[in-house]
């Protein structure tokens, strides 16, 4: 019995990461065996040892129930304001943010060799206010990209897709078959698709969760941004509630040309959070910032209101003629000391997204000859999100491509404070990692 006990332990152990409730099951079915055992002398050894592991395994187990259930904290960035606000005034704007108009997505990944055009499909929900629809991203082995846009989407071939590898080569407008992406109120994915690619095949897809067990998800700063050969901005992207696809129950079919598609599996055949997972992914809630595009047409002058500018959905603070900060829905940019392109400088960039999203940030240096000043700042820390669960965060954090691929990231402007132009560039120095 004490054997028993010792074993059902160890058990509870891997089983505290993977299902808090069967591990809380085994710790107590140790706890009474090993007490048993020890009331009647058997193995005495062994059924002590089985009681010291079941407290690991209880205490562990206790840790990550807290983990999966500790609140959130809902506060957002703030405007940085004065108590005396300055006047109105005309100021210098160098560096810009926009956010793009997805609001959630899907990634579906082919395994293996599963399709010799495409390794994975891509479905978003574009929501520009007066519009919303479907496009669907195809990633193509050679590196290339094919957008796919619904008809409920007005046709803009001419987007830039600058950060998603090479870059877009074929762009259609076209039916996606009445298509479907919503999550419901249990937090299931309900997606349907179909399309005709550019090679004139059928692709449908098909994925609908039916689970009835709740699950914790993820945040997390996308890695759309580690391939990208010719960057035209740095890709914060913001992931919110984003979750891996629950197979138990589960219908998840893609087809070309009638022919089922793989996908990939999940990197480990285990349960995460009770229930087992395709590498399928979703999120119903995300925030994809442009940050520091290079697509201006020159540098721009803007007046403030007090020390403020505000344009579309981004509001930019000034400290004098310096830039302090930038909001934009949840995220914060913060210029410390503030940035002004007339004035050599050394400092930091940090951009902060929330609730509990991690930051990107890193210095830089603003180098002034007379009218020409010369911007350069570079990526040097990343702090990941803070996963719920050990089991995630040994998959998201610092030290996988998660937290390392920004810091291949630099940006580099010449600006002609007389002439009004910028000529700027990112650099992404390792595509692909």
């Amino acid at each position: 019995m004490s054997a028993v006990a010792l074993v059902l332990a160890l058990l509870a152990l891997p089983f505290a990461l993977l299902d808090v409730r069967v591990a809380a099951g085994l710790v107590v079915a140790t706890a009474v065996l090993a007490v048993v055992a020890l009331t009647r002398g058997h193995w005495v050894w062994c059924g002590r040892a089985a009681l010291v592991v079941a407290l690991v395994a209880a205490l562990l187990t206790g840790w990550e129930a807290w983990e999966l259930r500790r609140p959130t904290p809902a506060a957002g960035p703030t405007v940085a304001t004065s108590a005396q606000p300055g006047p109105d005034r005309e100021v210098l704007l160098p560096l810009t943010v926009e956010r793009a108009p997805i609001t959630s997505l899907a990634l579906l990944e082919f395994a293996g060799d599963g399709d010799p055009v495409y390794e994975g499909l891509e479905p978003q929900i574009v929501d520009r206010g007066h519009e919303r629809g479907m496009r669907i991203i195809a990633y193509r082995h050679d590196g290339h990209t094919d957008f796919y846009d619904d008809l409920a989407l007005t046709p803009d071939p001419d987007e830039s897709s600058a950060v998603t590898g090479k870059g877009r080569l074929h762009y259609s407008h076209t039916d996606l078959g009445g298509p479907e992406f919503e999550v419901d109120d249990h937090g299931r994915l309900q997606l349907e698709f179909a399309l005709t690619d550019v090679e004139g095949r059928e692709i449908t897809g098909v994925v609908r969760e039916s689970t009835e067990d709740r699950s914790v998800p993820l945040g997390l700063l996308a890695l759309v941004g580690l391939s990208s050969t010719d960057p035209e901005y740095f890709p914060l992207f913001v992931l919110h509630r984003f979750e891996f696809v629950r197979t138990g129950g589960s219908e998840i079919d893609v087809r070309i040309d009638g022919a089922p598609v793989e996908l990939a599996p999940f990197p480990a055949p285990v349960p995460v959070q009770g229930q087992l997972r395709n590498f399928a992914k979703y999120t119903p809630d995300a925030e994809l910032h442009a940050v520091f595009p290079t697509d201006a047409d020159g540098l721009r002058r803007v007046r403030t209101d007090g020390d403020l500018y505000r344009d579309g959905e981004a509001t930019y603070c000034f400290d004098g003629d310096g830039l302090a900060q930038i909001v934009i829905d949840r995220t914060g940019i913060a210029f410390d000391p503030p940035l002004d392109p007339a004035a050599p400088a050394e400092g930091r960039i940090t951009m902060t997204s929330h609730p509990e999203m991690g930051s990107v940030a890193g210095p830089y240096r603003v180098e002034v000859d007379g009218e020409v000043s010369r911007l350069r700042f570079e990526i040097d820390d990343v702090e990941v999100p803070r996963q719920r669960g050990l089991l995630y965060r040994l998959i998201v954090n610092e030290r996988t491509a998660f937290g390392t691929w920004p810091t291949e990231y630099r940006y580099e402007a010449t600006i002609d404070r007389g002439a009004d132009t910028i000529d700027a560039r990112w650099v992404n120095a390792k595509p692909g990692g």
